[in-house]
């Protein structure tokens, strides 16, 4: 590492389980985010200032006023700009260690998951969810999942490599729920999407660093309005349309 860099990652230097080794590999690693809002942009945040050293981010949206409330790597100047666009220049701000390719699309399936070591859900809508989890699954990459809706925020992280019985995202919800909403319809609570994206960036962390103990198919539920915590295992459904015949 260069001496510049010795000075940024100091305090990463300085953990035991990251250390020098430890942050080669942030520096080395590539990590997909689909969707740059209340979670995706975040956690995209914390993983360029972490020195995570390449990141692919996908989203076709315009930053609105309204995202102002807990998309907090956006500014008033940024309204009406493209988020993937605004995420880019506030990024490259950041951290010059980090190489941010910003994809204006929506992440379809066609779009695959190749050449990345994992992939963050920060999507809202269960169509893209399913086609992740769809895509991930078949190609053995890591996804981790987050969503929030008022004052929860939940994150699961799936497809542990090499582990075929495992379960899959569409294990937790095997069909889109008849009411579900998007973040258009329901109110969302900004320092709990902070929270949540917090925990999605953490465990990219922890994968690429290989502290994975206790990471995988386990279901967090993070309560803000209680102040609770819990953890959930999920147990692999045989009848699950996707992975139920692995």
């Amino acid at each position: 590492m260069t001496p510049d860099q010795l000075e940024r990652y100091k305090r990463h230097l300085l953990v035991k389980e990251i250390g020098g080794p430890g942050q080669k590999k942030l520096l080395n690693a590539h990590v997909t985010i689909v969707g740059a809002g209340a979670l995706g942009g975040v956690a995209a945040q914390i993983l360029t200032a972490a020195g995570v050293g390449k990141l692919s981010i996908y989203d076709d949206d315009r930053v609105e006023l309204s995202n102002l409330q807990r998309q907090t790597q956006f500014v008033a100047s940024d309204v009406g700009s493209t988020k993937v666009g605004a995420l880019f220049r506030m990024l490259s701000r950041l951290n010059h260690d980090v190489r941010v390719t910003a994809h204006q699309e929506r992440w379809v399936e066609e779009t695959g998951v190749a050449d990345t070591d994992l992939v963050i859900d920060g999507s809202d809508n269960f169509p893209t969810r399913f086609a992740l989890n769809r895509v991930t699954r078949a190609a053995g990459v890591p996804l981790i999942s987050g969503a929030v809706a008022g004052w929860t925020g939940q994150v699961i992280s799936l497809n542990p490599p090499g582990d075929p019985d495992a379960p899959c995202y569409q294990c937790l919800v095997p069909e889109e729920p008849p009411q579900a909403g998007d973040c258009n319809d329901l109110g969302v609570l900004g320092a709990v999407t902070h929270l949540t994206a917090s925990h999605l960036a953490l465990l990219a962390i922890r994968y690429v660093l290989g502290e994975t103990r206790n990471m995988f198919s386990v279901l967090t539920i993070m309560e803000g309005l209680a102040g609770q915590t819990r953890a959930v295992s999920l147990p692999k459904d045989p009848a699950c349309s996707v992975c139920g015949a692995d």
